[in-house]
């Protein structure tokens, strides 16, 4: 599966448009692919990437089709120019692979839906270097702080520990533009891509408390999409509380492991004032120790969803699977390997948000690996971490010539032997 999703990669990858005027020395793929196999094989930084080249040149031609690797300054003079967009596509073109393996089937919730979690993460962050796409923090002393970030959203399932990057979008300064970008206004360019990407599906977007905000809510509609967010303040959460004091909510009451969880709901709730004929319905939910009583989780949301026609107990898992963005994601990008907000190279325009979007792609043939392949999963397994799993892996193709990852997968557990000549 691995080889079949790299291959595939490396075609999706050259498709790109060459947008270099200059220094055409080295194939625009090459310098890619080898930024993918970087992050690929987790390297901690492109001289270390570098360093292993000579004894990692055949495997990274069987394996990541990579030709000639440029020079630190070439790779990055290359990345640095291509559009983001063109690199954030790369999500969407892995998706027929998805689908053909039947992932998204296993994956729905709530009567047909797919998850799509929505967050944002830093992804650059210095107060020397910056680039004219910078966000520019200015402390009380003057000083500045330059930084990236990154807007995701991610299919999760509350059952499943894998997750899929469905899109991203760069919180980078916007052409023209004198203020800040941020969150709100990222999402405004990724939900309409998302939805281009995925255009048949049922799509229900799971979003922190920023996104219960009558514009969001809007747009996400008009998508055709529906919506979950924390919601902590406002006029549709006043009504609920006062409805909430007369024991005028609906509510459902079950056990899960010596605790006891209540959802309570209240459904065509007015936004606010100003958006009247917007409808939402609110849930609120608690979970106690059946026998002290003491309070384990509290939740409250606002959704476009049918809660009298839903099953609460999903509801409820579902909308508290928004942590597997943090968590299974922005967490394992940043500390299981992938080193997400390590300088890789910053560059003049788009180098910090590529490299920071390779890093995410190789992340996403990674959790389809770990979805279906059994060879992957059993080296895991074998090894316990994830950390030692991909050192172990380094340490193979750095030393051994490889047909495959597949081949490497099949060594480490001992499937495969390698017999070296003996010496007289």
């Amino acid at each position: 599966m691995i080889d079949n999703l790299i291959k595939q990669t490396r075609e999706n990858l050259s498709q790109i448009a060459d947008c270099r005027k200059y220094n055409k020395t080295y194939d625009q793929i090459d310098s890619l692919m080898g930024a993918f196999a970087m992050f690929s094989l987790k390297d901690s930084s492109l001289l270390a990437f570098r360093k292993e080249f000579p004894a990692r040149s055949d495997n990274l031609h069987r394996i990541y089709g990579i030709t000639n690797i440029p020079s630190d300054t070439a790779m990055r003079e290359t990345i640095d120019k291509i559009p983001p967009k063109e690199l954030s596509k790369q999500f969407a073109m892995l998706q027929p692979t998805i689908r053909e393996q039947k992932i998204f089937s296993t994956r729905k919730v709530l009567g047909g839906y797919l998850v799509g979690t929505l967050d944002a993460t830093g992804t650059y962050c210095s107060c020397k270097t910056r680039c004219e796409n910078c966000l520019v923090k200015t402390f009380k002393n003057g000083e500045e702080q330059y930084y990236h970030q990154m807007l995701a959203v991610v299919n999760v399932h509350h059952n499943q520990k894998t997750v899929f990057p469905l899109d991203a979008e760069a919180i980078i300064q916007q052409d023209g533009n004198t203020k800040n970008d941020c969150e709100l206004n990222a999402s405004k360019r990724l939900i309409p891509s998302l939805r281009t990407s995925l255009p048949e599906d049922k799509l229900l977007i799971v979003a922190d408390a920023l996104y219960a905000n009558a514009p969001f809510v809007r747009l996400v509609q008009g998508e055709g999409m529906k919506f979950i967010t924390v919601v902590k303040q406002g006029y549709a959460l006043l009504q609920a509380e006062r409805l909430d004091e007369k024991g005028e909510l609906k509510t459902k009451q079950w056990q899960k492991k010596g605790r006891i969880c209540k959802a309570s709901f209240a459904t065509d709730l007015i936004f606010n004032g100003q958006n009247q004929d917007l409808l939402v319905n609110y849930v609120q939910y608690i979970e106690t120790d059946s026998k002290t009583g003491e309070i384990y989780y509290k939740g409250k949301w606002l959704t476009d969803l049918p809660i009298g026609k839903l099953g609460l107990e999903e509801f409820v898992s579902v909308a508290r699977s928004r942590w597997k963005i943090e968590n299974e994601t922005f967490n394992t990008l940043k500390n299981q390997g992938y080193h997400l907000e390590h300088n890789y190279g910053h560059g003049e325009k788009y180098l910090a948000t590529n490299f920071a979007l390779l890093t995410i792609l190789a992340f996403l043939v990674d959790q389809i690996t770990q979805h279906l392949d059994l060879q992957f999963n059993r080296v895991w397994d074998f090894f316990g971490s994830k950390k030692l799993t991909w050192q172990k892996i380094r340490e193979v193709f750095n030393q051994f010539p490889c047909a495959s990852m597949n081949a490497i997968y099949r060594f480490l557990v001992k499937e495969l032997t390698i017999n070296l000549p003996l010496l007289e």
